[in-house]
């Protein structure tokens, strides 16, 4: 469950202390190609939701677009998943049991992909770009639950700025994870097929229709 400590941060922003996280959803899916991967919806409280009253449209020494009606045009921050990363292959397998100990770093600046294959999309100051990644689960609280931590860098490209030179931050404390997607055209011998390959313990998880998709859901215990 989120609380007022999770917090998505955007260093020299007029909100030092960041933003409450309203939403966050970690979840994977199956690469057709024989990867699993990893990716987040995370959404921000609206930006001005812990404003006190009379708060100043600038804040002293605030770097990153430092007026506060800017930020309030565009509501609140959406972060989703486009490519996402890569956590698992046959040569290298996820190891949830070791999770805590790896760090990911996903979109380094020195070598980005094409822009269609991003891992993430981002809605901060319009629909602008973020990489430079650095993902980590540094708490493991339960088989399939853990902390986060993840840094990483933006762009305003809706504004034409295409330089990744503002910072951000997000921390939680517990999040759980919810399961593979499976792809459609796969059945679910191969799924099953694949997860072995990719992910130890892949016996812990169960195929679980919801509508027309299909998940391979952990099971807790």
């Amino acid at each position: 469950m989120l609380t007022s400590e999770d917090r998505i941060w955007f260093v020299g922003n007029p909100w030092p202390a960041g933003h409450r996280i309203a939403e966050l959803a970690w979840e994977g899916w199956l690469d057709p190609t024989g990867e699993v991967r990893f990716g987040f919806f995370l959404e921000s409280v609206y930006y001005l939701a812990e404003d006190p009253p009379g708060a100043p449209d600038k804040e002293p020494g605030a770097t990153f677009t430092p007026s506060r009606s800017v930020w309030d045009n565009y509501g609140e921050c959406t972060i989703r998943t486009g490519s996402g990363f890569v956590v698992g292959t046959s040569k290298q397998p996820l190891d949830f049991a070791a999770l805590a100990e790896r760090e990911f770093l996903v979109d380094p600046l020195d070598g980005l992909s094409e822009p269609d294959d991003e891992a993430f999309t981002v809605y901060l100051l319009g629909h602008d770009s973020i990489a430079d990644h650095r993902i980590r689960f540094p708490v493991r609280h339960a088989d399939f639950r853990f902390g986060l931590e993840w840094t990483g860098r933006a762009a305003l490209t809706y504004v034409g700025d295409t330089e990744y030179r503002y910072a951000f931050r997000v921390r939680a404390g517990d999040v759980p994870f919810r399961g593979f997607a499976v792809p459609r055209m796969m059945d679910d011998d191969a799924a099953c097929a694949l997860l072995a390959e990719c992910v130890v313990d892949a016996s812990r998880f169960t195929i679980v229709a919801a509508g027309r998709n299909r998940f391979l859901r952990p099971n807790e215990g």
